[in-house]
């Protein structure tokens, strides 16, 4: 895999393995052919599979920000499929409700809430997020 395409991947990957997510098999096999491209495909548990890529040369926070799209499009067709909730990635402050979005805040990609418009956690961060939130909500 194109090493744009991997660290920018990463992140996500992880934000994907919190509770209401859904992990895919990667298969680094390239679909695209533009010039400057890299690309892989998502796998879902079905074994259905939905492309995704980013430009290469482009700073790493917008690569994040193009694959969050993606890979949020991927996990609610996954998700569907499972018969599960596809608001991902799940709002802690609404639940059910919507899915956080992608933005970018201080040249870092973050989820929001764009009900209150506030910080969840920074892409690649939300098992850390939910990690903190439990472990105050028992300190309270």
């Amino acid at each position: 895999m194109h090493p744009e395409l991997n660290a920018a991947l990463a992140p996500l990957l992880a934000d994907l393995q919190v509770p209401s997510g859904v992990a895919p098999t990667v298969d680094d096999r390239e679909w695209q052919d533009f010039p400057g491209a890299a690309s892989c495909w998502l796998h879902s548990p079905d074994g259905t599979g939905m492309g995704v890529w980013v430009q290469t040369g482009q700073p790493f926070t917008a690569q994040v920000l193009a694959l969050a799209e993606q890979v949020h499009e991927w996990a609610v067709e996954a998700l569907w499929k499972l018969e599960r909730s596809a608001s991902w990635p799940a709002c802690p402050h609404h639940p059910d409700r919507h899915p956080l979005v992608a933005r970018e805040h201080d040249s870092q990609g973050i989820w929001v809430c764009p009900v209150l418009n506030t910080k969840v956690a920074t892409i690649g961060a939300l098992a850390d997020f939910r990690i903190r939130k439990r472990h105050l909500r028992g300190r309270t």
